[in-house]
């Protein structure tokens, strides 16, 4: 269990195929079972072994904003505890833009956790110090200071399980933007494209 810098803030870095590794993520954060936590990986290529199905909706959000702070919500392979999903049968992936979350899921071949390095319900770390002052007293193994986070804003999130997909959070992706490129590629926005 190590906490690590990503391309928006600090998260909390377990083996995404380990239950027991999830199980103290939620412990560390005083997280609600029901909240599902998200995955990050190494390379768009690791995404097959993870999920069900990789349509082409979510091939092309991935091409345009991996590595980035979009997470794509898909149908789960059985390789993912249901723990980590909350018992859905969807998981948010995403590949950061940082060198750090994508070298430690090549290292172990697999998925890592990336859910915020912080207690639920307090603002996410954009600093070790930040991490360690919420994080001290945990089972946290290791903080890896990075310095500051680029942007302390969580990813945007679309959801391309269902058809079509749709836009859940507009996140660190410029509104217009994401917009522009939803809209040609036929994604439903049920957000209001903030970034919050």
């Amino acid at each position: 269990m190590v906490c690590i810098p990503t391309d928006t803030v600090y998260g909390l870095a377990a083996h995404a195929e380990h239950i027991g590794a999830v199980e103290k993520v939620f412990e560390i954060k005083s997280r609600p079972f029901h909240s599902p936590i998200p995955v990050l990986l190494g390379s768009q290529i690791q995404i097959r072994k993870f999920v069900d199905e990789f349509p082409p909706s979510a091939s092309d959000l991935a091409d345009r904003f991996w590595p980035g702070a979009l997470t794509i919500i898909l149908r789960k392979s059985n390789l993912l505890p249901d723990v980590l999903t909350s018992g859905l049968k969807t998981a948010g992936f995403r590949v950061p833009d940082h060198d750090v979350p994508r070298k430690l899921s090549k290292t172990i071949s697999s998925a890592i956790t990336g859910t915020s390095a912080n207690k639920s319900g307090l603002p996410p770390a954009t600093n070790a110090k930040e991490a360690f002052s919420q994080l001290n007293g945990s089972s946290v193994e290791l903080i890896l200071d990075g310095g500051t986070t680029d942007s302390g804003i969580p990813s945007a999130i679309i959801d391309c399980s269902e058809c079509p997909p749709r836009v859940i959070r507009g996140g660190t992706i410029l509104g217009q933007k994401l917009k522009k490129i939803t809209e040609n590629i036929g994604i439903r926005n049920d957000s209001e494209l903030s970034n919050d």
